[in-house]
């Protein structure tokens, strides 16, 4: 028998479970809600980011919370909970709707035929009944080769180094190759750098991936970074043979600074300014591809001008950011050269000015500039609340390949903010549905063009 005492205390202890549990039903819903905003200021694109990046990984995660609140809530008679759980429910339902909704993109360039092309024990992996998985396909037992020296920097005269992916034992090789190039606003990041599922899941299907280190601004600039990305493509078709690929099946891909290097390299294979100094070699690519990349350097400079235009004049600002980049240099994300001054336009800083004032030199380093019939062909996958805006530039780039000829796979997720493959892209249904379709792309430029 409880005591009088004991019987309050257990009340007391289930009272503040329910409300614990409300708050928790009800926090999950408002994620739910928070993967539907539509922020248009840029401070508020910023504040909301990293909240909408969570909630999309965890969508799944959302779902099955949302539905065991309509459970107990219904059991329980507790109106709230189902209201939390049937508002929760409903918004991830439209969530997962809208980015697992069938792109035509595929039919448009490959034909409605296509999948009739893919071998009978290829289609489990390639051609899912659905858009997505729960878990992404990437085994641990993939052999690594770490800093393999791949060039010499133009700007700095050290070595260029990458890690390389092999497929496992037991998998066999298909003979090509993907090129990795990171982001990080060409003025921090290095290589190995959250893309190791992705590389794994790469690998698993007999790629090998190449994971490069270029060197970051001011140390080097643009045109230097796109010559130490063409330095890695000659060295790995001039070590095609050892490596067991074909020099003919290698493809450049990136995200963000490191899609628009990757652009800017594979749509200008014969052009002297970007060849590596002292080497004439081949750097033409089977493909590219590219995710949520710049490729227009005006639209950029003007959007950040009229985005954040307050903010990167702002004298606290560039003081909290001071502070961040001096973080930033203590842990060895950015070279300790690297100085933000008043003056955040990093379009500006790294060009030397702005379009009115060089303009030459930012029509040059834009890969919308550089379209041309024999463009290799293109994957780009873009999310539509990107805070950087990059949508528009992307939408005019896929519509010039298209009248130039070019084979190009466009792909713009809703609900999607800038970076949305980086934090557990093994769960992120938005991630894992750009790993198929890439994983498509992949093996229809390589075995079908």
């Amino acid at each position: 028998m409880f005591s009088l005492d004991q019987n309050k205390t257990v009340i007391r202890v289930r009272q503040a479970l329910h409300k614990l549990l409300t708050i928790y039903f009800f926090g999950n819903a408002l994620a739910s809600f928070i993967l539907h905003l539509h922020p248009q200021r840029g401070l508020s694109s910023l504040i909301i980011w990293v909240p909408k990046v969570v909630a999309a990984t965890f969508a799944p995660v959302l779902m099955l919370v949302n539905l065991t609140a309509i459970v107990l809530g219904f059991f329980r008679r507790d109106w709230k909970w189902l209201f939390a759980g049937v508002t929760g429910a409903g918004l991830s339902t439209h969530y997962f709707y809208q980015i697992q909704r069938p792109s035509p993109a595929f039919d448009e360039v490959f034909g409605r035929d296509w999948r009739d092309r893919v071998p009978a024990r290829l289609r489990p992996s390639l051609l899912p009944q659905g858009r997505w998985t729960m878990l992404l396909r990437a085994p641990r037992n993939v052999r690594r080769q770490m800093d393999v020296v791949v060039g010499k920097s133009p700007a700095t005269g050290k070595d260029l180094l990458a890690n390389i992916w092999l497929p496992p034992e037991d998998t066999l090789s298909n003979r090509a190759a993907v090129i990795y190039v990171h982001g990080g606003a060409w003025v921090y990041g290095d290589k190995d750098n959250t893309q190791r599922p992705a590389f794994r899941h790469l690998a698993g299907q007999g790629y090998l991936v190449m994971d490069v280190a270029y060197t970051l601004w001011p140390e080097s600039n643009i045109i230097q970074m796109v010559q130490e990305v063409k330095q890695a493509v000659l060295w790995l078709k001039r070590h095609s043979q050892q490596y067991g690929i074909d020099p003919a099946r290698i493809t450049l891909s990136g995200a963000s600074a490191g899609g628009h290097l990757a652009l800017l390299a594979a749509y200008t294979p014969d052009s002297p300014i970007f060849q590596p100094p002292g080497d004439d070699g081949d750097a033409s690519v089977k493909a590219v591809i590219a995710y949520y990349p710049p490729v227009d350097f005006r639209a950029m400079y003007h959007d950040m001008e009229t985005i954040f235009g307050g903010m990167i004049r702002d004298r606290r600002i560039a003081f909290l950011a001071n502070q961040a980049t001096n973080a930033l240099k203590k842990m060895g994300y950015i070279p300790q050269s690297y100085q933000s001054g008043d003056d955040l336009n990093i379009i500006r800083q790294m060009l030397g000015g702005s379009p009115d004032e060089i303009p030459e030199v930012y029509d040059l380093l834009s890969p919308i500039n550089h379209v041309d019939p024999r463009d290799p062909p293109t994957q780009i996958f873009q999310g539509e609340d990107d805070f950087f805006r990059l949508a528009p530039s992307l939408r005019e780039l896929h519509r010039k390949l298209q009248r130039t000829g070019v084979p190009v796979i466009y792909i713009e997720f809703p609900y999607t903010p800038h970076g949305f493959d980086l934090f557990l892209p093994q769960i992120s249904p938005v991630a894992l549905r750009s790993f198929r379709e890439m994983d498509r792309f992949l093996f229809l430029i390589n075995y079908t063009l």
